[in-house]
């Protein structure tokens, strides 16, 4: 009998895409269903060369009756991940997420600058480098027929943030119902609907902020540690982080605007295939419905 044979695989996937919840969805699903040590494996997109048996050995013993699954919100829009979900588990339960377009970028961009990552330090030159080398926004209707497709739209379910936003007990209770799992109420859950993997602050520069940090685990390395750690629970160290740290301000109508027309052909096809009205994502022009603000209430960040 081979080791593929007697190998326990995931039954669902939930593939993203990124910034919609799926560190908060982890963190709730844990100790009640099987999930991987890791929170995204990057199995089918980055890691495939490890093997099947590498992959299921990260989800470790459950239960027979208790099904497995992961966070993989890279996934979404990667056609080889999706190929190869199909071929090593043809039954595969996928969920997918969507989120405003201009919130979920401008969440991914908060993300990406407070772990100091080398993006631009303005939201607009963000998203407008990212448009400028083809980089795939927000292709949501696109990536979704193909899902779709793959696997059966039986076998695919369609969640929305804002439901996460407003319900979340009604979000996950669906969640659970698609992959067989037993419901799990979020008033005794350890998380709840509280806010994980949040970003509301990030370096005023990204450059600085590097130096900064270099230097201070130069000092650091070089005998000042205890000194350091000691510094970093007093008020001084907040005091002297202002300068250099800011808060994210709201989105901004314009920017927000900007994105949501941009992407308003595969909002609007997303509307006809879910059957969702999904008029607060459009720019405020062609909104149904008063939306005064253009950031969406973050449950996770």
């Amino acid at each position: 009998m081979s080791n593929r044979s007697v190998l326990r695989l995931p039954s669902f996937i939930h593939v993203g895409p990124p910034r919609t919840g799926t560190t908060w969805l982890h963190q709730v699903l844990t100790g009640h269903i099987g999930l991987p040590s890791e929170k995204e494996t990057q199995f089918f997109n980055v890691r495939y060369d490890r093997g099947v048996e590498w992959y299921c050995n990260l989800f470790g013993d459950y239960p027979a009756d208790v099904p497995a699954g992961e966070m993989g919100p890279t996934y979404f829009s990667n056609a080889i991940a999706r190929e190869r979900i199909k071929r090593d588990i043809p039954d595969c339960k996928i969920i997918v997420t969507f989120r405003d377009p201009a919130a979920r970028l401008y969440s991914l961009y908060r993300l990406l600058r407070a772990e100091r990552r080398p993006v631009n330090d303005t939201f607009d030159g963000y998203w407008r480098f990212q448009m400028n080398c083809g980089a795939d926004l927000c292709s949501y209707a696109t990536h979704l027929k193909r899902w779709q497709a793959t696997f059966g739209k039986s076998r695919v379910l369609v969640l929305f943030y804002d439901d996460l936003s407003s319900n979340p007990q009604g979000y996950l209770d669906s969640l659970c119902d698609f992959i067989g799992a037993r419901r799990i109420a979020l008033d005794r859950s350890k998380i709840g609907s509280a806010k994980v993997y949040s970003a509301r602050t990030a370096a005023r520069s990204n450059a600085i902020a590097r130096r900064t940090v270099e230097t201070v685990d130069w000092v650091s390395r070089h005998g000042a540690r205890s000194l350091i750690e000691f510094g970093q629970r007093t008020a001084l160290w907040k005091i002297m982080r202002q300068p250099f740290v800011e808060d994210f301000a709201p989105l901004s109508q314009e920017s927000a605007d900007e994105i949501r027309a941009m992407v308003l052909p595969e909002t609007e096809e997303l509307e006809r295939i879910t059957g969702r009205d999904l008029s607060r994502w459009k720019p405020l022009a062609q909104q149904k419905c008063d939306y005064a603000s253009g950031d969406v209430r973050s449950v996770a960040g």
